[in-house]
């Protein structure tokens, strides 16, 4: 292990280097672009887009303890829905902890208090890190071969129906391969999380319906952009699949790099550079700026209902029979 400190060292810098220069790229394209960011027409419809994008977000959150609840029944490991959502809605507000891991930490508390091993919850957890990363690579891969070589907005097309269909199979299967590739190139890792043996991929009704879920968020997240988009900075008409792959891209990214809280600066850099074709550079930087408040509030929301929700009686809360 000591052999692996100076790597581990030095990864971390490079991590804490590359949010640095992101958060000055997007600082400095704020300073340059204010000016070019069209101002907020406050009245109901700016209002309807900042309480929908807060309530997507919140949303995603409680669908990840869904999808939480799903995989850790696929481990012959039941956990009521409502304590599973509980749990995740309370934990994901560690993710703007330094790091960028305090939520899978916080889970696995969590999860240990409510009679989860904690072996369970790591395997669990890998299965859907490795879910997420794979559903948003397919968005990503979306991006780069139909939409990255455009240069202006008016160069954006839809896809066709047979183009779509193939996306969304795409999408839904390519998950399966995300924990094979771990399992081969990660064996060790793979074994220790899943308790001596690779971890295997969810049955196949548990892997549609956990990529459903996820494709869904992805969606839900794009349809509060677009509003954002349309209602905040006025423009009209924005290609919402489009936004969509191109919004989950700079997720991605700042899902990616370690030591970005919650992709801070991270995502809003990539956000300026993959969605100013689109929208234009100033919109994109308004954008970062909206997408990052919604979200931070969307997360705040979850985390109170989280937290109220320990306080409901034991036959709403789902505590009283952990079998369900």
């Amino acid at each position: 292990m000591k052999e692996n400190r100076p790597t581990r060292h030095v990864l971390r810098w490079i991590s804490y280097v590359i949010v640095g220069v992101a958060a000055l790229y997007f600082l400095r394209e704020l300073h340059r672009r204010t000016a070019d960011i069209p101002p907020i027409a406050w009245g109901p419809q700016a209002i309807t887009a900042l309480l929908f994008g807060i309530l997507a977000v919140a949303a995603t959150a409680l669908l990840i303890g869904a999808i939480w609840h799903l995989l850790l029944r696929d481990q012959a490991q039941p956990l009521p829905l409502s304590k599973a959502i509980q749990i995740v809605a309370i934990s994901q507000i560690g993710k703007y902890l330094p790091g960028n891991v305090g939520h899978f930490a916080g889970r696995a508390v969590l999860a240990r208090e409510a009679g989860v091993p904690i072996g369970i919850t790591a395997s669990t957890l890998l299965i859907e890190t490795a879910w997420t990363l794979a559903i948003g690579a397919g968005f990503s891969a979306m991006a780069f071969i139909f939409y990255l070589d455009s240069g202006t907005s008016s160069q954006f097309t839809s896809l066709g129906l047979l183009e779509f269909v193939l996306a969304t199979l795409f999408l839904l299967a390519l998950p399966w391969a995300g924990i094979q590739l771990v399992n081969r190139l990660a064996p060790g890792l793979s074994r220790r999380v899943g308790g001596g043996q690779l971890v295997s991929p969810p049955k196949a009704v548990t892997a549609l319906t956990v990529s459903a879920l996820m494709v869904f968020c992805f969606l839900l997240l794009g349809a509060s952009l677009k509003l954002q988009a349309e209602w905040f900075f006025q423009l009209q008409e924005v290609p919402w699949l489009p936004l969509t792959c191109l919004f989950t891209a700079a997720w991605l990214v700042g899902y990616v790099v370690p030591g970005a809280p919650g992709g801070l600066g991270v995502r809003e850099a990539m956000m300026v550079v993959l969605l100013s074709p689109l929208v234009g550079p100033g919109v994109a930087v308004g954008l970062g700026l909206s997408m990052r408040l919604v979200s931070v509030g969307g997360d705040g929301l979850a985390f109170l209902i989280g937290v109220l929700s320990r306080r409901w009686p034991r036959h709403l809360s789902g505590d009283h029979d952990a079998n369900q």
